[in-house]
């Protein structure tokens, strides 16, 4: 069970996802931040009879993951007064002993995931409410990609959704600031620094990968002293630690988790697919401390 004074710190998805080609390979990764020891698990299952494989917080109802047609979804939150009331929100629920499930953009994802192609994708993402009429598609840094093409889809509450397609020869790599608005996410202060740091780091060294399997080893380094400002953040004293990393493997369809012992909490896969059913998503699960 997770403790009730852990929600009392802000409830931030201070992420960094990245989008990038690795010997042939597209791939989509994350590192996922929380101020809680997270519960998570992985679901494996058909959605309007489509295969998905999602990243499931059960705190939250935040999900993300990869569909059999190559299709892969990433999100990092520019939503920050929202995500700072979210632990208090959360907390109030578990004090009233009813689920803690605060996060509408969870099943927007998994609506998200049920689609066959980029387009139908990215029109879920940006225009699909779900059972929050007042708040209509994901906000934030979602990456969106297939096998063959990537865009970054930047959204807030404020600002009309800003898509843009990414170039496949580098590493595109997003945070907790804003890049088209520059005023959404973190606008100063070391929140942003680190948010400018951690994207800064992942991009020079996800130059380095040379196969799929070296992204999360790379994102997982310390490279500066302050553990704040690593892509991977361990124990600091901002209380805001990683979580949990994910990677998909969009050519091999390739889920891939590795979440932190110390920080998290592994349930396992929920395997909802039909009986005698044949998966075409694989599913890969580490460790790190």
């Amino acid at each position: 069970m997770i403790k009730l004074k852990k929600l009392i710190h802000n409830n931030i998805s201070e992420c960094v996802v990245a989008s990038t080609i690795v010997d042939g390979i597209a791939v989509l990764a994350k590192n996922r931040d929380r101020g809680y020891d997270a519960k998570v698990k992985i679901v494996h299952e058909l959605i309007d009879g489509i295969e998905v494989v999602y990243l499931h917080d059960e705190l939250t109802d935040w999900s993300e993951g990869l569909n059999e047609f190559g299709v892969g979804i990433i999100n990092a939150s520019l939503t920050v007064g929202f995500d700072e009331k979210e632990g208090d929100m959360a907390k109030q629920k578990l004090d009233k002993g009813k689920a803690p499930k605060v996060s509408h953009d969870g099943l927007k994802i998994r609506t998200a995931l049920s689609k066959k192609n980029l387009i139908e994708t990215m029109r879920s993402i940006i225009s699909f409410a779900g059972d929050d009429s007042k708040s209509v598609g994901i906000k934030g840094h979602t990456i969106v990609a297939t096998p063959k093409q990537a865009f970054a889809i930047e959204m807030t509450s404020k600002d009309v959704p800003v898509i843009k397609k990414l170039d496949r020869d580098s590493a595109s790599v997003r945070t907790n600031h804003g890049i088209e608005y520059p005023k959404a996410g973190y606008g100063g202060g070391v929140k942003r620094d680190s948010s400018v740091s951690r994207q800064s780091i992942a991009e020079d060294e996800l130059k380095n990968a040379k196969s799929p399997d070296d992204v999360l080893d790379i994102l997982a380094k310390q490279y500066t002293k302050d553990p704040f400002m690593n892509p991977y953040r361990r124990d600091n004293e901002h209380d805001m630690q990683t979580t949990a990393q994910i990677m998909y493997n969009l050519n091999d369809l390739e889920f891939h988790l590795r979440w932190d012992v110390d920080h998290s909490t592994y349930g396992g896969v929920v395997n909802l697919l039909p009986k005698k059913y044949e998966p075409k998503i694989k599913i890969f699960v580490g460790k790190t401390t």
